[in-house]
């Protein structure tokens, strides 16, 4: 018995373990798939991290390749700081003539003649001729109204007229009856077949007759003033331009009614602009009707303009009087329009003769007042800084009182960055760069790879980091 228990004891005992191994196992194998993933990911991060690494060193050998490539590049006339060619300015005289100290005005545009146009009869819209924008000459038909039911309106009116001029020949044959009646009666008066209240009677039926012609006459005179405002509307039901002008509104469109009064389109003559400024009362000292002034509107071209009337009535609180000037247009100014603000140069000073520069040719350098005059050397064209003296403003010039002669050339673009005796190059006003700018090289537009790759094979020694370097001379010429 104890022999059986043990063998039952051994069994169980070896199921039990092998079991817990079965157990051991399977969690083990649960285990290694779950954290398979974690180890593949970590794999592949450090992989990439090792890719990253390698990519980043080459980026940065390269960066130094290209960096050591740029220095020697710039080996050359290019190297160093003013030897990339002759700077390009523009250059303006220095004048001597007659100034008069001026001071600037606002003022705008205005037009003489402008209104708005106005339906003179009622009635719908038919057609509308003009659209904004379009310019009309005076008679222009503009806006066209239904006419048909006006067309009968006249009609009824002439009809009633024939009718009242029907009615006078009736009446005056009746006058004309009773007056033979009355003069029959008269010539028997005498006679012993004469009745006083026949005579009474056809006396009475004469001056009746005389009253309805009267009164026919006077109905026939309002049936011709009514057939006359007949055809009046009538030929209102076309609106016609009053004069010569730019539609700038237009307030009606085809089917629209309209009536007596109402605004149909806004017309402007761009032929009758006039400025009108408000100028200090203190400054009118050099002002008169007639005298000619400069005129610089906000955009477009300036022009001149002569005084017509400075008003005599003075604002109170600004202490300044209304001027109306008319501008002389050589050729018609398209920029310039209604509303538009402009500029005026009024004269405050009597005139004197003076040496004037440029406004744009003053620059300041370490505190002090220069410009850059142009000198001709045996190396070409260099700029000359020279300190000068100024006095009063005229316009867009300066008087110079000290630095300056009559006829000289001084830079008024390109001067902000030169340095004496730098070269320049002179260019025309209306000459402009790839990029319209003029700061240097920096504002030209970049040329390719190929395109440099090209200049460097045929560049000179010295030049775009070829292994020969520039001559001092070469050096010099380049400053």
């Amino acid at each position: 018995m104890k022999t059986w228990e043990k063998k039952l004891y051994c069994c169980f005992s070896m199921t039990k373990l092998l079991v817990t191994i079965f157990y051991i196992s399977g969690a083990f194998i649960i285990v290694t798939l779950l954290s398979m993933p974690i180890f593949v990911s970590s794999a592949k991060a450090q992989k990439l991290d090792q890719g990253a690494v390698s990519k980043r060193d080459s980026i940065k050998n390269q960066s130094d390749i290209s960096r050591n490539s740029k220095i020697k590049f710039k080996k050359g006339k290019r190297g160093k700081r003013g030897r990339r060619g002759p700077a390009k300015v523009i250059v303006d005289l220095v004048t001597e003539g007659t100034a008069i100290e001026t001071v600037q005005v606002y003022g705008r545009v205005i037009a003489q003649q402008k209104g708005i146009i106005a339906a003179r009869t009622r009635g719908a819209v038919e057609a509308v001729k003009v659209r904004v924008g379009d310019r009309v000459k005076k008679g222009d038909i503009i806006v066209k109204l239904i006419s048909s039911a006006l067309i009968a309106e006249r009609d009824l009116k002439s009809a009633e007229l024939k009718e009242f001029t029907a009615k006078i020949r009736t009446v005056g044959v009746q006058l004309a009856l009773a007056k033979q009646e009355l003069k029959r009666l008269q010539r028997l008066r005498k006679s012993s077949a004469f009745s006083l209240a026949r005579y009474q009677d056809k006396l009475r039926d004469v001056e009746r007759s005389q009253s309805a012609l009267i009164e026919a006459k006077a109905r026939r005179e309002q049936a011709k003033a009514r057939l006359r405002i007949a055809n009046i509307n009538l030929t209102n039901a076309k609106i016609l331009a009053p004069f010569n002008g730019v539609i700038i509104s237009r307030a009606v469109e085809v089917g629209d009614y309209v009536s007596l009064g109402a605004a149909v389109v806004t017309i402007l003559n761009e032929n009758s602009f006039e400025i009108e400024a408000e100028v200090p009362a203190n400054r009118l000292g050099g002002l008169n009707n007639g005298r000619v002034i400069d005129v610089k509107p906000e955009f477009g071209r300036p022009f001149k303009a002569s005084v017509r009337a400075i008003v005599p009535q003075e604002n109170a609180l600004s202490r300044t009087r209304v001027v109306r000037l008319l501008p002389n247009f050589v050729k018609p100014n398209l920029t310039i329009a209604s509303n538009q603000s402009v500029v005026l140069h009024i004269p405050s000073g009597a005139s004197k003769k003076a040496l004037t520069v440029h406004k744009d040719a003053i620059t300041q350098r370490r505190g002090k007042r220069v410009v850059f005059v142009v000198k001709e050397t045996k190396g070409g064209l260099r700029a000359q800084m020279r300190t000068v003296k100024l006095g009063e403003a005229f316009g867009l010039r300066f008087e110079v009182l000290k630095g300056l002669k009559s006829g000289e050339q001084v830079v008024i673009r390109g001067n902000e960055r030169l340095r004496p005796r730098q070269k320049i190059k002179i260019n025309k006003p209306d000459e402009r760069r790839k990029l319209g700018k003029w700061r240097g090289k920096r504002s030209e537009a970049k040329e390719s790879h190929e395109e440099r790759q090209k200049r460097k094979k045929d560049s000179k020694p010295g030049e775009y980091g070829n292994n020969n370097r520039a001559t001092k001379k070469e050096s010099r010429d380049g400053i």
